[in-house]
C-alpha cells in the first residue's frame, strides 16, 4: 500500500509538470567545459569530493560520520582496471581480490566482511552464481561505504556496501571509442556516447557499448564479454527527469579458481610448484557462461523549495551455465606426488529480480536547526532456482595433464524457485545547529518473508555526529546496525539463523579549504552474529559461528599538489572468531599508495603514474596456515590531448607469483600474474 502511495505521487507530480512544461518558456541552457583538476580534454576527476551511498543524496564526503571511499572513471582509466575488485585495491579497508584470479565474479573484502554488491543504489546480486559480472567501462564511479547500513539499505552485510554507479545521459556532447589490446591476447573495443537529442535538452540519450575476446593466465580458459547500455532522460523542466536505462550483458568463460591444495601452492610438493596456468578440469566442458537483461527507471522531481521526491527501480533477469570439474575435497596430491582427485560440477542458475526504493526529502528549519529529512520505502523481490549435479570426476596429473575423462550421464537435482521479499520503510535525518554541527539519526524496519513463507520483522538504526571547524577539520562518531536472513538451509537441510551486525566508529576527515584533498583516519570495531563460513569438510555447506569480533584502523589520503595526485592508504585489522580464531581471508596489514604525474607547459598532454600494493598475511580461518606477504607494483605511461588519449598500463608489473589466501578446508588460491594494456582511445 504504502509502495502505490509513493509512486503515485511521483506520477502526480510528472503529470503537473507536463501540464505546465507546455507554458514553459525555454531558455538556451549554458554549459561550462573544463576539468575539475586542470589539465586538458575531458578528462574527469580523480579526487571525488562528494557521495551518494552513504545518504542517498549527494552529500560532501566531509559531512558524512562514515568511511566512504570513491573511485572515479578517469582513476579506474588511469589503474588499468579489468574488473571492479581491480578498482577497489587502492581503497582503505579494502581487500580487492581476496580469492585470486577469478572470471566469475568480484570477492573483495571490506573491514574483513563481504560486502553488499549495489547498482545505482539498488540491490544486484541475490544468490550466488546466477548474475553477470559488471564490465568498468560502463561505470562512472564505484563507491564503498564501509560498515553496517540497514537503515537505509534494508538487509545487508556488516562490511558495507559496494555500490556501481552506471554512466548516464549527460547535456554535454561526450563521444569515445576506444581499442585495447595486451596481455593473453585480450582484444577489446568500446564506445561512450552522449548528448542532447533536441535544442532545449528536453531529452538527452548515452549509448555504451563493449566487446571482449580474450584468453586468460589459466590455459583454456577465456574471458569474452559483450555488453550494451542505452539510456534515454526527459527532462520537461529543471525540476522534473525520468530516466530509463538498458542493460544487456553476456560473459562467455571457465572457472579460474582451480582450488589447489597447500602443497604445491604455499606448502612444498614432490614434484614443485603448481603452475599459476595449470587447468585441472576439462576443456570443452568446463564454463561459466552468463548473461542478462535489465531495465531500470529513475525518477526525480522537486515540488518547491522543501520537498523533493526520488524513486528507482529495476526488473532484471539473469541465468549462468556453471560447469567444473575441479579438485575434488579436502585436496591434497595424491601419494604419487602428481595427481589430484577431481569432482564434477554442473549448475543450471537463474534469477528474476524486481527492486523499488522510493523516497521524499524535505529540507526545512526548525529554529535554530537545520533539516534535510528523509522518508522512504523500498521492496525486494527476488526468485532464483539453482538445479545442479555434483559427482565423481576422475584424476588428473597436475605436472602433465592428460584431458578427455569427460563425466557423462548427469542426473540434476531439480529444485523449486525459491521467492524472497523484502519491504522496509525508514526515516533518517541529518540536522545542522550551532557553528559545525552535524547530526543525524536514522531508523527502520523491514519485513522480510523468506522463500518457505516464514515471516520475520527486524527494526535497526544509526546515529552519529560530525563537527566541522573552519580550517578544514571534522572529528566524528557514528552507530550502525545491519541484517541479513539467511535463505534456505544448509546442504543437511537445518536452516540458517539471521546475520546481524554492529559497528562503533570515531574518526578524523581534513579538507584543507579551497582543495580536493581529502585525509581520513578511523578507528572502528564490529560484531557479527551467526557469521557464515565454509565447512571445511564439505564445500558445498556452509556453517554458521556464534560472533565474530573485527577492530581496526583506516588512514587514507587523497591529495594533489601542483602536477602531482597522490592516493594513500593504510590498514590494520585485528579479526576474532568466537573460537579465538582470526578470520580467513583476512590480511592483518594491507597498505597502498598511487602517484600520478601530469605537467603542464611544453610537457603537457603527458602522463605517467605510479602504484605499490601491500597486502600482509592472512590466515585458514583456524589458525594453522598463513600466506606470504606480498608486494605489487602497478605503472601507467601516456599521451592525452583533447582529441586522442594513449595509455599502457601494467598491473603486477614485476609479474610476482603469489598466493592471495588460502582456507582451513585446504584449498589455497593464486593472485593475478602480470597484465599489460595498450589502450588507444578517440574523444570528440
Amino acid at each position: 500500500m504504502a509502495l502505490r502511495f509513493w509512486i503515485t505521487l511521483a506520477g502526480a507530480a510528472l503529470t503537473s509538470q507536463l501540464a505546465s512544461a507546455q507554458e514553459t518558456t525555454h531558455l538556451d541552457r549554458l554549459v561550462v567545459e573544463g576539468d575539475a583538476l586542470g589539465t586538458g580534454g575531458q578528462r574527469g576527476p580523480t579526487i571525488a569530493q562528494d557521495s551518494t551511498t552513504a545518504t542517498k543524496s549527494d552529500t560532501p564526503i566531509l559531512e558524512t560520520p562514515r568511511s566512504v571511499s570513491v573511485v572515479t572513471e578517469q582513476l579506474m582509466a588511469d589503474q588499468g582496471v579489468q574488473n571492479v575488485q581491480d578498482a577497489l585495491t587502492y581503497s582503505a579497508g579494502v581487500y580487492g581480490a581476496a580469492f585470486g584470479f577469478d572470471t566469475r565474479g568480484d570477492w573483495a573484502r571490506i573491514r574483513g566482511l563481504e560486502p553488499e554488491d549495489y547498482r545505482d543504489g539498488l540491490k544486484r546480486q541475490f544468490g550466488s552464481y546466477n548474475n553477470t559480472r559488471p564490465h568498468p567501462f560502463m561505470l562512472e564511479r564505484v563507491e564503498v561505504l564501509k560498515g553496517p547500513a540497514s537503515v537505509l539499505y534494508g538487509q545487508g552485510s556488516p562490511g558495507g556496501i559496494v555500490n556501481l554507479v552506471s554512466k548516464l545521459p549527460k547535456e554535454e556532447t561526450r563521444r569515445e571509442i576506444f581499442a585495447s589490446y595486451g596481455s593473453h591476447n585480450r582484444k577489446e573495443v568500446g564506445i561512450d556516447l552522449t548528448g542532447r537529442i533536441d535544442e532545449n535538452a528536453t531529452l538527452l540519450y548515452r549509448m555504451v557499448g563493449v566487446w571482449r575476446d580474450s584468453d586468460t593466465q589459466v590455459d583454456f580458459v577465456p574471458d569474452d564479454v559483450y555488453a550494451l547500455a542505452p539510456s534515454i532522460t526527459w527532462q520537461p523542466t529543471d525540476d522534473t527527469s525520468l530516466t530509463l536505462l538498458a542493460n544487456l550483458q553476456r560473459n562467455k568463460s571457465a572457472p579460474t579458481n582451480q582450488f589447489f591444495p597447500w602443497q604445491g601452492t604455499l606448502l612444498p610438493a614432490p614434484n614443485g610448484p603448481i603452475p599459476t596456468n595449470r587447468f585441472v578440469g576439462e576443456p570443452g566442458w568446463d564454463r561459466y557462461d552468463t548473461k542478462q537483461a535489465a531495465i531500470t527507471a529513475i525518477f526525480d522531481h522537486r515540488f518547491n523549495e522543501t520537498w523533493s521526491v526520488s524513486a528507482r527501480m529495476r526488473y532484471s533477469d539473469s541465468e549462468a551455465q556453471y560447469d567444473s570439474i575441479y579438485a575434488a575435497f579436502p585436496p591434497v596430491i595424491n601419494p604419487d606426488g602428481r595427481t589430484l582427485n577431481r569432482v564434477a560440477y554442473s549448475s543450471d542458475a537463474s534469477a528474476q529480480v524486481f527492486t523499488a526504493d522510493t523516497h521524499a526529502k524535505a529540507e526545512f528549519d526548525t529554529g535554530a536547526l537545520a533539516h534535510r529529512l528523509t522518508l522512504g520505502l523500498d521492496y525486494q523481490r527476488a526468485t532464483t532456482e539453482n538445479d545442479y549435479f555434483y559427482g565423481a570426476g576422475g584424476q588428473i596429473d597436475l605436472y602433465d595433464p592428460v584431458y578427455g575423462n569427460l563425466p557423462s550421464g548427469l542426473a540434476y537435482f531439480d529444485f523449486d524457485p525459491a521467492t524472497t521479499r523484502q519491504t522496509g520503510i525508514y526515516l533518517s535525518d541529518q540536522i545542522r545547529f550551532g557553528n559545525g554541527w552535524i547530526a543525524s539519526a536514522g531508523l527502520r524496519y523491514d519485513s522480510v518473508r523468506d522463500a518457505a513463507g516464514n515471516s520475520d520483522g527486524e527494526l535497526s538504526k544509526d546515529f552519529g555526529l560530525v563537527y566541522e571547524f573552519d580550517n578544514g577539520l571534522a572529528p566524528y562518531v557514528s552507530y550502525s546496525e545491519s541484517f541479513k536472513p539467511v535463505t534456505g538451509t544448509n546442504f543437511y537441510g537445518e536452516a540458517y539463523k539471521p546475520l546481524r551486525g554492529r559497528q562503533f566508529e570515531v574518526g578524523l576527515k581534513y579538507q584543507p579549504p579551497g582543495t580536493p584533498s581529502l585525509f581520513t583516519a578511523s578507528v572502528f570495531q564490529i560484531n557479527q552474529e551467526n557469521m557464515l563460513v565454509s565447512d571445511p569438510a564439505n564445500p558445498l555447506n556452509r556453517v554458521q559461528l556464534g560472533e565474530a569480533r573485527i577492530r581496526g584502523l583506516e588512514l587514507e589520503a587523497r591529495t594533489k599538489w601542483r602536477d602531482f595526485e597522490l592516493l594513500a592508504n593504510y590498514t590494520y585489522l585485528d579479526t576474532r572468531s568466537e573460537t579465538g580464531h582470526r578470520l580467513s581471508a583476512v590480511p592483518d596489514h594491507m597498505a597502498s599508495a598511487w602517484a600520478s604525474y601530469r605537467p603542464m607547459g611544453d610537457w603537457e598532454g603527458f602522463k605517467a603514474g605510479f602504484g605499490l600494493r601491500y597486502i600482509g598475511e592472512t590466515w585458514d580461518g583456524a589458525d594453522g596456515l598463513s600466506t606470504d606477504p606480498f608486494l605489487l607494483a602497478d605503472a601507467m605511461i601516456g599521451y592525452e590531448t583533447e582529441d586522442w588519449d594513449v595509455t599502457l598500463a601494467a598491473r603486477n608489473l614485476f609479474d610476482k607469483t603469489y598466493v592471495s589466501s588460502c582456507l582451513a578446508r585446504g584449498d589455497c588460491f593464486y593472485g593475478d600474474r602480470r597484465t599489460v594494456n595498450l589502450t588507444v582511445a578517440r574523444k570528440f
